[in-house]
């Protein structure tokens, strides 16, 4: 594909003020891992390939249920029964064939951390549960790479970026796992939210456009519409 059918694609990219070609090649050039291909991942994978990331690792171990197509936008009801990790790459590659999608549908644990994530620039947590998350994470500090952290649940979320120069790591924020719950409720367009901020954090560290939220804590709350930066 030629020079000046990519820059067509990516024209509103670089029609963005202080964001140049040498930033769109960084995207190209950059290797994403997001861990998680559900709500949260929907909306951080659709936005990722769109944007021009080269190349994206999805992990998920799931398959599509009647229930995630509430909020799971990746997915439709022709995709019952399917992996996950597999429907979303066929769909992204249609949105971006200039994007390279490699899949797992191994659930990541300890003892494949290594083996799945290595290779990573940034490593979005898109999961929804602290076991992986604190698998993530650990291998983030390890590793010194970022980690972008999301959470949605109910009318609310979280974002952040954890293991940068400029953040600690997210065991240092939440030292011990809260409860587990068998199901949580979340309005749809709270996963889409987050997941966008997700997306727009990896973006920016990518390119090294404007602040990012390392040393912050983004706290949504849908009922007031209000956001409120910590300093963490």
């Amino acid at each position: 594909m030629g020079k000046a059918i990519e820059n067509e694609r990516y024209r509103r990219n670089l029609l963005v003020e202080g964001f140049s070609d040498e930033q769109q090649q960084q995207l190209s050039a950059s290797r994403v891992t997001v861990v998680g291909a559900g709500g949260l991942g929907s909306a951080v994978l659709n936005y990722l390939v769109a944007a021009g990331v080269g190349f994206i690792r999805i992990i998920e171990d799931d398959s599509v249920s009647l229930s995630n197509l509430q909020r799971q936008i990746l997915y439709t009801t022709d995709d019952l029964g399917k992996d996950k990790a597999t429907t979303a790459a066929v769909r992204l590659a249609r949105i971006n064939p200039l994007c390279r999608i490699e899949t797992t549908t191994e659930r990541l644990d300890t003892r494949n951390a290594e083996a799945l994530l290595s290779g990573s620039q940034i490593i979005v947590d898109c999961t929804d549960n602290y076991t992986t998350r604190y698998v993530i994470d650990d291998y983030c500090a390890a590793q010194r790479i970022p980690m972008v952290y999301g959470s949605a649940e109910q009318i609310g979320g979280q974002v952040s970026v954890f293991n940068t120069g400029r953040a600690d790591r997210y065991r240092d924020l939440y030292p011990t796992a809260s409860a587990p719950k068998d199901e949580v409720g979340v309005l749809p367009p709270m996963v889409g939210i987050v997941g966008s901020f997700q997306a727009l954090e990896t973006i920016k560290w990518i390119t090294g456009m404007g602040t990012g939220l390392d040393g912050r804590l983004l706290s949504i709350d849908g009922r007031t519409l209000q956001i409120t930066l910590f300093e963490i």
